[in-house]
């Protein structure tokens, strides 16, 4: 591969790109990298390239001629016309299916512009790509040029000591690269994957194309429409989507009653175990019954994925006994006011925000109806749930106790009201 480059600094060019891999390249033959100074083909005697832009406006702008000529030159010793790539951020993004395809050629020109540009006549009578690295301005095309020459070089037989490492790293299949680790085996507490010391070539070939495909889809998941996956690796990315989609809040329906009551009775396990009470009692409230008559009433609603239950909430506007002694900030009729009873996220599926979720949900639902405000309750022992709903914009009303079957539940309890 033979990089020409037409540029206005041809030391800052080479001085790049004689470092490093790319400058071994150049060094053995591998590659070969000249930098053409555009200015030693311009016919002005103080060796001027630009002039003012016809129409007016800021800066200068690149003459046709120097450009031109440059080229011609280097046409003339090469024998033919090559392939000359302008970098602008007008042009087509480069990436890796690019870069493979120019991999292909002998001879690649980069055409270097600077100041406001150059003029448009020259880029029409030698251009054939137009090409950028993102959609931001540099100061001129030099930068760009040695990043795409350093991306194509790497394709090039014989640059990399290990060839195979040009087929494994990013964008490879259309992937990003899967993680990598050396010695120790052990840094700070943070262990290397058991996988990569077993040995067992065929598992880690495995465990590195799940790596990338899951890198992928967390960073670059554009990138995973034109991966190339075996049908294992499809269905392995399929579950993937499947248990990161967002949770569906929805009204429930007879066939989640029996994981609403697992949900029940999982939350009563956990509170037992670690005191975080609510003012529910096993066996009395909350039961399936509960669960089922909030069904019949439409106002059971639960948070799916994937076909799981992950939380269940009952809104409506009935309002305890107990509400009525609670002095409110802000005075409704009833109608005027959602209630928010038996938050239930499952311990299990506990950490993923489901409650800040659900609770934005009966939000939006009271606004959408043209409730004035939010009210619920929770017991004073339940720091997780408070803190939730404090910070969700709720104010504590008042301190009390809730009955449950006839009985105090506890004392403490805790009431919360928040403005719509």
């Amino acid at each position: 591969m033979n990089y020409h480059v037409l540029t206005l600094f041809p030391e800052m060019v080479l001085e790049g790109l004689n470092t490093s891999i790319i400058g071994r390249a150049a060094a053995a033959g591998k590659i070969s990298i000249e930098a053409v100074n555009i200015r030693d083909y311009t016919k002005e005697k103080h060796g001027h390239v630009d002039d003012a832009p016809y129409g007016g406006g800021a800066g200068m702008v690149m003459q046709a001629a120097p450009v031109c000529d440059a080229y011609e030159a280097l046409c003339e010793r090469l024998g033919k016309r090559p392939r000359v790539l302008y970098m602008t951020p007008q042009g087509q993004v480069f990436n890796q299916k690019i870069a493979q395809e120019l991999a292909k050629e002998e001879d690649l020109v980069f055409l270097c512009g600077h100041y406001e540009g150059i003029d448009e006549r020259a880029l029409e009578l030698i251009v054939t790509d137009y090409l950028s690295v993102g959609d931001y301005v540099l100061t001129g095309g030099e930068l760009p040029a040695m990043v795409m020459i350093d991306c194509i070089s790497r394709l090039v037989p014989g640059v990399l000591n290990n060839d195979a490492s040009a087929e494994e790293e990013s964008f490879h299949d259309n992937l990003l690269e899967y993680p990598q680790y050396t010695r120790p085996e052990e840094y700070r507490g943070m262990k290397v994957p058991e996988i990569l010391l077993s040995g067992h070539h065929k598992k880690i070939y495995e465990w590195r194309r799940q790596q990338s495909i899951l890198r992928t889809l967390e960073r670059r998941p554009d990138l995973l429409r034109e991966a190339n996956l075996d049908k294992k690796e499809k269905k392995f990315l399929e579950e993937l989507m499947a248990q990161r989609a967002e949770p569906v809040i929805r009204r429930a329906c007879e066939a989640d009653l029996d994981q609403v009551e697992a949900g029940y009775e999982e939350l009563l396990t956990y509170e037992e175990e670690h005191g975080a009470w609510t003012a529910w009692k096993r066996g009395v409230y909350p039961t399936r019954e509960t669960a089922a008559a909030a069904l019949a009433a439409g106002t059971l609603y639960v948070a799916e994925k994937a076909g799981e239950i992950l939380a269940s909430v009952i809104v409506n506007q009935v309002q305890p006994e107990e509400y009525e002694t609670v002095p409110w900030k802000y005075p409704a009729k009833p109608e005027e006011v959602l209630v928010i009873h038996l938050l239930c996220v499952h311990p299990s599926k506990s950490g993923q925000g489901l409650g800040k979720r659900i609770v934005q949900f009966v939000l939006d639902e009271a606004k959408r109806t043209g409730c004035l405000a939010v009210r619920l309750d929770t017991g004073a022992q339940n720091r997780p749930a408070a803190g939730l709903y404090t910070r969700m914009g709720f104010q504590l009303a008042a301190n009390g106790s809730m009955a449950i079957g006839g009985e105090i539940a506890h004392e403490g309890h805790l009431f919360f009201e928040r403005e719509v």
